[in-house]
């Protein structure tokens, strides 16, 4: 049995159930299948690091497949790499959309995380904080530090003084919040720095936010961006320009470093020419070759899960592995009481039952729906549970849809 601590277990029950994968430090214990597809990011990861590369991908699956996993399996071999991550959710109440570059900039500072973050994100104020406890433990440090901001290749020059000014502010024990907004992407000028960070610059502040990081001694920014597909509910101007953005961060790969950008997206993107990646000329034009992939090339620009199905070996082990966690996470003997000769049962009824639902994500629920039944009513037998845990999969995955289409505004 894997060792996993009973928290990690529990988290890892917890975030199934709520219809995510377990987070970037956790997934890796869930993880099963697909590893050539993963040997073809860990080139990308390598090169970015190494190389200097830039580049964007795409995860195509359909919905449930796999991509926020896959994602995150990425973010855990990013941070083995020493790469700083962020994983930005485009919203369904226009919070974070790709058309206002600025609320995507907000998050992914909101989101920073670094391999000394825990799992947790570290945002932007823990980044700065601990650079400047870094520089502040040699008395003479000061002065070099602001010099070696002054070496920094690339660095946009408010962002720079913003740097300066944030770390003069810890130092004399002033106020450091001005610069610290400013990081965040409120409409603010702090003292020194003449212009705010918003849609017109935010994508260009990108470009100094690596080289700071690479500064720092890290490798690099992986940036995720998940739920792309909701581009394709908004009205056409809304959509053009969130597809515009896109087009640009594919035409500026060449004039950044040590950058990952990873977009989920499903196959309807990549065929519907009235809402999808085909609807708009521009991008299409810089896509539209590249998409379809060539069968056996794990490095294309394209993941395309839905290419790479679990086989029923993947299903059962993706089922023990949850069995043995939730027997932790909840202290009973669930691999006893539901023996391995079982599963084969469970994944044979979720097959028939799924409909439309890809089965990654339906074995994972029904087998979490019927272990919680199980450990609560042990003298049911595993048989009689197994329709409703299924029928239960089925309604929670749908209500967990339902909730993420609105139109932005």
């Amino acid at each position: 049995m894997t060792q996993i601590s009973k928290r990690d277990a529990l988290r890892i029950v917890q975030s199934i159930k709520e219809g995510t994968p377990p987070s970037a430090r956790l997934v890796h214990y869930l993880h099963v299948g697909r590893e050539r597809w993963l040997e073809g990011m860990k080139w990308y990861l390598d090169a970015a690091k190494d190389d200097d590369l830039s580049a964007v991908r795409f995860i195509i699956g359909e919905y449930g497949s796999g991509k926020t996993h896959f994602l995150r399996m990425t973010a855990h071999m990013a941070l083995e790499r020493r790469f700083v991550i962020s994983e930005v959710t485009l919203s369904p109440d226009g919070s974070v959309r790709l058309d206002r570059f600025e609320t995507v900039w907000r998050e992914t500072m909101q989101k920073l995380a670094t391999p000394e973050s825990d799992d947790e994100p570290e945002t932007i104020n823990g980044l700065l904080r601990r650079w400047c406890e870094q520089i502040a433990q040699s008395p003479d440090q000061l002065q070099q530090a602001l010099s070696g901001l002054e070496r920094i290749p690339q660095l946009d020059p408010d962002f720079r003084q913003a740097l300066r000014g944030y770390l003069r502010a810890w130092f004399e024990e002033s106020d450091q919040d001005p610069y610290l907004q400013w990081f965040k992407g409120d409409p603010i000028k702090p003292k020194g720095v003449r212009i705010h960070i918003d849609r017109r610059n935010a994508r260009a502040m990108l470009r100094s936010l690596i080289q700071f990081l690479k500064h720092m001694g890290y490798s690099g920014l992986v940036l995720f961006l998940d739920e792309l597909d909701l581009i394709m509910t908004q009205k056409p101007r809304v959509r053009d320009a969130n597809y515009d953005v896109l087009r640009q961060f594919i035409d500026d790969a060449d004039n950044l470093r040590n950058f990952l950008m990873l977009c989920s997206a499903t196959p309807q993107m990549c065929i519907d020419k009235d809402k999808g990646f085909p609807s708009h000329d521009p991008l299409w034009q810089r896509l539209g070759g590249l998409l379809g992939g060539v069968e056996g090339d794990y490095r294309a620009i394209t993941v395309d899960l839905d290419k790479a199905p679990l086989s029923d070996d993947d299903l059962m082990e993706l089922a023990r592995r949850l069995r043995n966690f939730h027997g932790i996470a909840y202290t009973w003997q669930a691999d006893q009481v539901v023996p391995d000769e079982f599963l084969p049962q469970l994944i044979k009824g979720a097959k028939a039952q799924r409909g439309e639902i890809p089965l990654p994500r339906f074995v994972a629920q029904a087998t979490i729906s019927l272990l919680e039944v199980k450990q609560q009513n042990p003298d049911q037998e595993l048989e009689s549970l197994l329709p409703n845990a299924l029928r239960d999969a089925v309604e929670r995955i749908r209500q967990q849809e339902r909730a993420r289409h609105r139109q932005w505004e």
